[in-house]
């Protein structure tokens, strides 16, 4: 139990850590937000957002999760990975070893607009655990699935993106 509520702490902060975005502040959130604009790059341009999120995953876990050790991160895709076909949503894994035991996490950044369901909507479908308002004006969702051992923060930005960080021991 001691490695969850660590787990979750480091989710939190990984989210808020901003792995993607650009979102401003605003006094309230409403989902889906007015004026989304959605997003389509180019292979090229996700590629480079890839590599540069990877680049933020390999300095950020590690001050997340203070003492990590052996920061490994995977290759960024949708379907498959590596596959950027018309994409509004990219993840990857990343795995590591914390207090001793080897943890995975996946991280998945959506597209502004990608994903319609709000934050209640989501806390619909899991057994949510807390609700906090973010320094950007978002919301941060954390959720847990005892039957996976599953973890969750799921943060949901006034520009329509969702990032999302999952963890499991």
């Amino acid at each position: 139990m001691r490695m969850r509520n660590v787990m979750t702490a480091a989710l939190t902060g990984l989210a808020l850590l901003g792995i993607a975005g650009t979102a401003s502040a605003q006094s309230e959130l409403t989902w889906p937000p007015k004026d989304v604009t959605p997003v389509h790059k180019t292979k090229a341009e996700l590629q480079k957002q890839a590599d540069e999120f990877s680049a933020h995953q390999k300095k950020a876990f590690p001050r997340a999760f203070h003492g990590a050790k052996d920061v490994a991160t995977g290759n960024w895709g949708g379907e498959a990975e590596g596959v950027f076909d018309d994409m509004q949503y990219m993840g990857n894994s990343v795995t590591f070893t914390y207090q001793g035991q080897k943890v995975n996490t996946y991280t998945q950044v959506n597209a502004p607009g990608f994903l319609k369901s709000s934050p209640k909507e989501y806390c619909e479908t899991i057994t949510c655990t807390k609700t906090v308002g973010d320094h950007r004006g978002g919301v941060t969702v954390f959720a847990k699935d005892d039957r996976f051992g599953i973890v969750e923060a799921r943060n949901f930005r006034p520009n329509g993106e969702v990032v999302w960080v999952q963890s499991w021991t």
